[in-house]
């Protein structure tokens, strides 16, 4: 059963978060990346981070979804207690 899953610890929501990330420190780093590349280059940083964002919303939808289908799934038993 779900619940007894949970209790026991088979389903922690807790290891599917993500760290707040330092937007200061993302920033420099690209700011000392783009520094280092020749200019026909650096267009590459932008293609990496629209990559990089899509694979983030791709994740974060996923995640959702998972989130809502075991909410579903442990409301379904709650009920059937």
């Amino acid at each position: 059963m779900i619940l007894e899953d949970l209790y026991r610890g088979k389903y922690a929501p807790i290891e599917s978060m993500t760290v707040h990330n330092d937007h200061d420190k993302l920033t420099q780093l690209q700011e000392a990346i783009l520094t280092a590349l020749p200019e026909d280059k650096k267009e590459l940083v932008d293609a990496t981070q629209d990559a990089f964002m899509e694979m983030v919303m791709d994740e974060g939808e996923a995640a959702f979804a998972q989130g809502v289908r075991f909410g579903i799934r442990l409301m379904s038993e709650i009920q059937a207690l």
